[in-house]
């Protein structure tokens, strides 16, 4: 089937920063034990302060960082619409009376500070991919609720690790029963839809069917019976995915999250399977095609496929969406080629080779540095 439409939904929006911090007398002092995996914040002086350098701050979430890079690799000519779907809490005080409005062409919808932020921030980081608002009005923020977030991951220099800071996003049971219902009349119009991420949490109530266990997979149940899924979430939260009536079409999982799965492989040992399941780390990338994991040799029976040498890593955090968006762009774009897969993951690869090798990860992705990585693998 002809993929014109894809539909990838963001349900933990937030507000990344990236910033990068060196050891420095006088505005801080950061020291990083490699072999213990310590990092230590120093006093040296007591009107000392830590004073990063912001090196980027972008939309983000799993499922956003995936459209973001889907954005810089594709053009603005192609036939396949891709569009991102986020929730978003509703205004509250003043901002009630805030008037909806558009950039580029996307329409900009009253919301919370920080809602209004993150629309904004999504129509200037993306391109070709559109950015798609829906206010739900369960999503009131509480004390005991959070929609939206910022996150923080601090650099150290000249170490190749980082902290990253996210704080969680947690609903209502009603929000989330109130997502489903605005979900039914979205996916009416998609050919593919992308979920990248963990759902938030929400405390479950005695005798309701909807649970973030089962979330996504109530959302497969939503999708019209030629849509397609291709979905990175962890193995908990896929198993009731796997034995639906129709399973996701791709399935990307990094190698501990697909150990800890293994329960589900057990269950599920070399059951046929529509999909394909692509489990990655730094050393490459293992498919399985039609077919499913045996339980006794998780590794056994895959193609793998070893990943493109990087000279040095700056962070592996946004890999794994790299990768996601690398493989999803390579397979809707080249058609019914003969070795579609095999190029999908390889171009997919180098994606994720290109945003672990730039201080700016994701947001520092592009054609050239991703054809660059390519000529060197083909040779």
């Amino acid at each position: 089937m002809s993929i014109k439409k894809v539909t990838i939904l963001e349900f933990a929006p937030t507000a990344d920063e990236i910033w990068r911090i060196s050891q420095h007398n006088k505005d801080g002092y950061v020291d990083y034990d490699a072999e213990n995996g310590l990092v230590s914040i120093l006093d040296t002086a007591h009107d000392a302060k830590l004073r990063p350098e912001i090196l980027t701050v972008y939309a983000g979430g799993k499922a956003t960082n995936v459209a973001r890079v889907i954005d810089k690799i594709i053009d603005n000519e192609s036939e396949t619409q891709v569009e991102l779907v986020t929730f978003l809490p509703p205004p509250q005080g003043p901002l009630c009376d805030f008037q909806i409005s558009q950039i580029n062409d996307v329409e900009i919808y009253p919301s919370t500070p920080a809602g209004i932020y993150i629309q904004c921030l999504q129509v200037m980081n993306l391109r070709n991919v559109k950015p798609r608002f829906e206010i739900v009005n369960e999503f009131e923020e509480t004390c005991g609720m959070q929609v939206t977030r910022r996150c923080i991951e601090i650099i150290i220099k000249d170490t190749g690790t980082s902290l990253n800071f996210s704080p969680r996003i947690v609903w209502s049971q009603k929000s989330a029963e109130v997502v489903l219902s605005r979900l039914t009349k979205i996916m009416r119009s998609t050919d593919m839809v992308v979920i990248a991420g963990a759902p938030p949490v929400w405390d479950v109530e005695k005798g309701v069917s909807v649970i973030p266990h089962n979330f996504y997979a109530k959302i497969i149940n939503l999708m019209k019976p030629e849509c397609e899924m291709s979905i990175d979430v962890r193995g908990y939260y896929l198993h009731d995915c796997l034995i639906a009536n129709k399973p996701p079409r791709f399935i990307f999982m990094n190698k501990d999250e697909f150990f800890e799965a293994s329960e589900s492989w057990k269950k599920l040992s070399g059951r046929e399977f529509k999909g394909t399941l692509l489990v990655h780390d730094k050393d490459g990338c293992w498919v399985w095609d039609r077919i499913l994991p045996k339980g006794d040799d998780l590794l056994a029976g895959a193609d793998f496929f070893p990943s493109p040498k990087v000279t040095k890593v700056y962070s592996t955090i946004g890999a794994g969406d790299a990768m996601h968006a690398g493989f999803l762009k390579a397979w809707i774009y080249s058609g019914q080629e003969k070795d579609r897969l095999a190029r999908s993951v390889t171009y997919s690869q180098a994606v994720a080779a290109v945003s672990v090798s730039n201080e700016k990860a994701t947001h520092g992705i592009n054609e050239y540095s991703v054809d660059n990585i390519l000529k060197y693998v083909q040779h």
